[in-house]
């Protein structure tokens, strides 16, 4: 009779872990999805206009990206932070370097690559996952 105590106990503490944990990857995905609303999506189409010319009144920071990146996912909910808190003081978004070809034109050969655009010129450019605080600085430091 122990040892059936010891299993239901145990089952429902996993049980519970469980639970806990789902509901609060469902709370985090919430958040996440509310900030990504300030998060443009760039292409080959649209880039002169999203990008070049938006460039020439706020900074644009564009994140090289493709779906199948990890690192490019872990950099998705500073992205959506970010672009939060300066949503009318820079454009932020996203280029899928799989689907658009403007990638190459920056020479973009590992991501995620994040560039910082100023009146059309790149101002500067990060490699890999960087500290949100990193991405401010330099928003701040390009006028934003």
């Amino acid at each position: 009779m122990d040892k059936m105590k010891l299993i239901v106990f145990t089952t429902a503490g996993l049980l519970l872990v469980v639970g806990l944990i789902l509901s609060w990857a469902v709370y985090q995905q919430k958040d996440v999805a509310e900030q990504v609303g300030h998060l443009k999506s760039f292409t080959d189409e649209n880039f002169e206009k999203e990008v070049v010319q938006a460039s020439m009144k706020l900074p644009v920071l564009i994140d090289f990206y493709a779906e199948w990146c990890f690192p490019c996912k872990m950099l998705d909910p500073v992205l959506a932070e970010v672009a939060a808190e300066f949503k009318d003081q820079a454009v932020i978004g996203k280029l899928d370097t799989d689907k658009n070809l403007i990638a190459r034109r920056f020479g973009v050969s590992k991501i995620p690559a994040l560039f910082l655009i100023k009146d059309g010129e790149i101002k500067n450019a990060f490699y890999g996952v960087v500290p949100k605080e990193t991405i401010v600085r330099a928003l701040n430091e390009f006028g934003s």
